[in-house]
């Protein structure tokens, strides 16, 4: 019987005060904190899946790079101030905290050099209790300065743009006000017995089995402020969230949310296509299935200040159209494999070789309109003719392949 689990959100805790800065995006994520070698040798099920695990986390992070067009500024600490005049010193500081994601036990690292456009992303694994399957969230900050002595009017004027360029650094990364971004956060996945992982992105997740890049996808938007920054709980009021870009992606209407997340079985479409999904940021995620990012989803991030373009999650199709199986010929044992996958959410099932979105007649459309064809290098056959689906198998399949819908939950930190 297919579960539903959950997954969580970890909240921004934040140090100090101060202002803003800017720089172009990449998530990048940061392993030293795998203490356990989740993403090695140490995983539960071995080296391969370790490596699965790291691949499926890499594609989770580089697409929503691509997704996202921001400009973030370097964080640096300013090297020590002395008047040229006077016998004043400033000296600058900084520190980032988020919950090791080995231990959760508080980090916090003082002084790191953040790139310009990096968003790191420190990445683990731990025993998580109950049937919550990942956390993430965005991590916290501090800033200070400490002048002594004294300064000419010039040098003060100095100090005050330094000061403040640091500020804006530290706190939006060169983002307007009102704008999320800082300078990362911190993700987990549970390590304990209790969950059935489905590793790898690239291939179909089998009944029974949590998928683990669906789980990386929503944690790390919640890493980018999701249901965990200031500027979404700014947002939300009366249960539901008030951000316009969400109101146009849910059909003109305020979409619901419950804590960090959006309410339970929330409706969307799959970024960048019409294929119909459940949100990826809603708290749960039924096993044998993969959520990708979904059009309210990156409606959401647009919301709290990223510019997120709405680019199409799913793998490139390579190969021949309608060769479901991916032996370089669209023959018979492709119809097979159609049919046996028909109503499929998406097409990781037959190599996705199909038109895009879920698997459907139209693949089926595409398969008979290819038939007979073959790679360069496979022998082919000629004079072939399709066969054609009896309309009540068709009807029958569809009904049989409806799917279950016992679930498990995902979540954000706390």
């Amino acid at each position: 019987m297919a579960r539903t689990k959950f997954l969580t959100l970890a909240l921004l805790v934040v140090a100090a005060a101060g202002v803003t800065p800017t720089s172009a995006m990449e998530l990048v994520i940061d392993y030293t904190y795998d203490t356990t070698n989740f993403f090695g040798a140490g995983n539960p099920d071995g080296s391969a899946a370790g490596a699965a695990a790291k691949a499926s986390l890499e594609e989770a992070a580089r697409y929503l790079s691509e997704a996202l067009e921001d400009t973030l500024s370097e964080i640096r600490t300013p090297e020590p101030f002395y008047s040229s005049v006077f016998n004043g010193s400033v000296a600058w500081q900084w520190q980032l905290n988020f919950d090791n994601p080995s231990t959760g036990a508080l980090t916090t690292l003082t002084d790191q050099v953040i790139p310009a456009n990096e968003y790191r992303i420190y990445a683990g694994s731990r025993s998580i209790g109950g049937t919550t399957l990942g956390i993430g969230g965005p991590g916290g900050f501090g800033w200070s300065s400490s002048p002594s002595g004294g300064f000419t009017s010039g040098e003060i004027s100095q100090l005050n743009n330094i000061t403040d360029q640091f500020a804006a650094d530290v706190e939006r990364r060169g983002e307007p006000d009102g704008e999320f971004a800082v300078w990362g956060g911190a993700i987990t996945f549970d390590l304990d017995s209790s969950t059935n992982w489905h590793w790898d992105w690239t291939t179909p997740v089998g009944a029974n089995e949590d998928d683990f890049y669906s789980v990386a996808v929503h944690e790390l938007v919640h890493a980018l402020g999701f249901g965990t920054a200031a500027e979404w709980y700014e947002l939300v009021s009366g249960g539901v969230f008030q951000g316009t870009e969400a109101f146009y992606a849910n059909n003109n209407a305020y979409p619901s949310v419950t804590g960090g997340h959006w309410a339970f079985d929330t409706p969307s479409t799959i970024v960048g296509t019409t294929t119909s999904q459940e949100t990826a940021l809603d708290p749960n995620i039924t096993e044998g299935t993969r959520k990708w990012l979904t059009t309210l989803d990156a409606a959401a991030l647009r919301d709290i200040g990223w510019d997120v373009q709405y680019i199409s999650p799913l793998p490139e199709p390579t190969g021949l159209d309608g060769d479901f199986n991916d032996d370089g010929r669209v023959d018979a044992a492709d119809y097979t494999l159609w049919r046996d996958n028909l109503g499929a959410a998406d097409e990781s099932a037959i190599s996705n070789h199909g038109n895009g979105g879920g698997i459907d007649q139209s693949d089926y459309v595409l398969w008979r309109n290819n038939f007979g064809a073959s790679s360069a290098g496979v022998a082919g056959s000629s004079f072939l003719v399709a066969p054609e689906p009896a309309s009540l198998w068709l009807l029958a399949l569809t009904a049989a392949c409806a799917p279950r819908r016992t679930r498990c939950p995902v979540s954000a930190a706390s």
